[in-house]
C-alpha cells in the first residue's frame, strides 16, 4: 500500500471555505530561499502557511493538530527520507497530498518516494515553475477529490466466543491508537443491538449507523462525520442501539462501503467483529489489514481459539492474525504446558487479568489505561505492534510458561 492515502485527509478550513478557495496547504522549509519563493508563489494559487523547519518538524506539530489539504515537507539533511515519511503518516489524516522538497539529486529517491504514494519530489533550489506547477497538480487532485491510492489500516477485532473481553480489546487497541499512535481512528460497532463499544466510553451512539448500512449509496462524508461521536479529539465511535426486536441483516458490501469510507478519513479503523458469526463481520475479517484474534486459556476458549484460528487462516484475504490471550492469571486457565500443547506456540501477546481495575473503568466509561500500569503496558505492546511501532517484547506470557 502507498504513503498517499494514509497521507490524505482532511476538509479545507472555515476560513478557506469562507473565501471560496482551493485546497489548504502547509509548508515546512528549512531555508530562507524557499520560504521566500513559497510566500511570493503559493498565495496565487491556494491560501498556504509557510513555517520554517523540516520534516520532523511536521511530524512534530501534525501529532497536536488537523492535518491540512495539502502538505510540503522538507528532506534536506535527513538521514533516513522513507523513514521520516512513514512516521509522517502515522501522524497525517488520510488524505493529504504530500509534496517532498529536498537537497538530494537522487533519481532512486525520487522513485521510492513515488512509489510510497508521495505526489511529487522536488530538488532544491526550487524554480518557481516547477513548484507552480507541483502545486497546480496536487491542488486539481485535492479539488477533484481522487480516489485515494493508500487508505487507512482495517483492523478487524474478533472474538475467539463470547465473553472473552473482545470489546475490552476493541475498545483499548482503539483509543491507544488515537492517544499512543496519534492517529485519526474510528471505532466501529457491528452489532447494533446490543453492541457495547459506546457504552464502554460512556457515549451516546447517534441514530446513523443503521441508516448507513441499509443505505449505504445515499451515504456521504458529511453523512459519516455528523453520524459518529467523539470520544477524544482523535478516536471517534460509530455505533448504534437499535430495537432488540427489529430483524437487522447487515449486508457485507454494505458493510465494506461504509469502512471503506471510514479508511478514506482515518489512518485507523478498529471494527470490533464479535464473534463474526454475520456476513458483515465476516467480510470486515476478510478486508482487513490486522486481524486480532482475542481468546483466554479456559478449555473451551482454547478450544474455540484454535478452531477460529485455523478458520480464519483459510479464508483470510491476506491480512496478518495477531493472537492475544486475554485475562491471563484468571481463575480456572489451563496449565502452561496443556496451553502449550494446544496453541502450538505462545499466542503474540497477553492481557493480564485484572478485574477490579477494569471494573472500576467501565463503571465510569473511561481506559483501564489510567487504573491499571500492567495492563496499560501490555495494551501498549498490542498497539504499537498493530501501528507497526517498536516496541518492548512481551515477556508476561513467556515468564508464566517457564513458571
Amino acid at each position: 500500500m502507498s504513503l498517499l492515502a494514509t497521507l490524505l485527509g482532511d476538509a479545507p478550513s472555515s476560513a478557506d471555505a469562507a473565501r471560496g478557495a482551493g485546497p489548504r496547504l502547509l509548508a515546512y522549509v528549512a531555508d530562507a530561499a524557499s520560504a521566500a519563493l513559497l510566500n511570493s508563489a503559493a498565495p496565487s494559487l491556494l491560501p498556504c502557511e509557510v513555517r520554517t523547519g523540516d520534516i520532523r518538524s511536521a511530524v512534530r506539530d501534525l501529532a497536536r493538530q488537523r492535518s491540512p489539504d495539502l502538505l510540503l515537507v522538507d528532506l534536506s539533511g535527513v538521514a533516513d527520507p522513507l523513514a521520516a515519511m512513514e512516521a509522517l503518516a502515522g501522524v497525517c489524516d488520510p488524505s493529504v497530498r504530500v509534496i517532498a522538497v529536498g537537497d538530494s539529486n537522487d533519481i532512486g529517491l525520487y522513485r521510492d518516494l513515488r512509489r510510497i504514494g508521495v505526489t511529487d519530489y522536488l530538488f532544491k533550489p526550487l524554480s518557481r515553475d516547477l513548484l507552480e506547477g507541483a502545486l497546480r497538480a496536487a491542488g486539481a487532485g485535492a479539488a477533484a477529490d481522487e480516489a485515494p491510492g493508500r487508505l487507512g489500516k482495517l483492523v478487524a477485532v474478533v472474538g475467539a466466543r463470547g465473553g472473552v473481553g473482545t470489546t475490552t480489546v476493541a475498545v483499548h487497541l482503539g483509543y491507544w491508537l488515537a492517544d499512543g499512535a496519534r492517529g485519526r481512528t474510528a471505532l466501529v460497532d457491528l452489532d447494533l443491538q446490543n453492541g457495547t463499544v459506546a457504552l464502554a466510553l460512556n457515549l451516546r451512539p447517534e441514530p446513523a449507523l443503521r441508516e448507513a448500512v441499509e443505505a449505504p449509496d445515499r451515504v456521504d462524508d458529511v453523512f459519516m462525520e455528523r453520524a459518529m461521536v467523539a470520544a477524544s479529539d482523535r478516536l471517534s465511535v460509530l455505533a448504534a442501539e437499535e430495537p432488540v426486536e427489529d430483524v437487522i441483516d447487515i449486508a457485507p458490501t454494505a458493510a465494506l462501503s461504509v469502512l471503506n469510507r471510514l479508511q478514506a478519513r482515518h489512518n485507523y479503523v478498529v471494527v470490533d467483529a464479535g464473534r463474526a458469526q454475520g456476513g458483515a463481520a465476516r467480510a470486515a475479517l476478510e478486508a482487513a489489514s490486522i486481524v486480532v484474534l482475542v481468546g483466554d486459556a479456559s478449555v473451551a476458549g482454547l478450544r474455540d481459539l484454535v478452531r477460529l484460528r485455523a478458520a480464519i487462516a483459510r479464508r483470510s484475504g491476506g491480512g496478518r492474525l495477531v493472537t492475544v490471550l486475554n485475562r491471563r492469571g484468571a481463575p480456572g486457565e489451563l496449565p502452561a504446558a496443556d496451553l502449550m500443547r494446544t496453541l502450538g506456540e505462545p499466542p503474540e501477546h497477553a492481557l493480564p487479568y485484572r478485574p477490579v481495575p477494569l471494573a472500576v473503568a467501565a463503571g465510569v466509561g473511561e481506559p483501564a489505561f489510567r487504573h491499571c500500569r500492567r495492563f496499560r503496558e501490555a495494551m501498549e505492546r498490542l498497539g504499537a505492534d498493530v501501528a507497526g511501532q517498536p516496541a518492548a517484547q512481551d515477556g508476561l506470557f513467556r515468564r508464566w510458561v517457564r513458571r
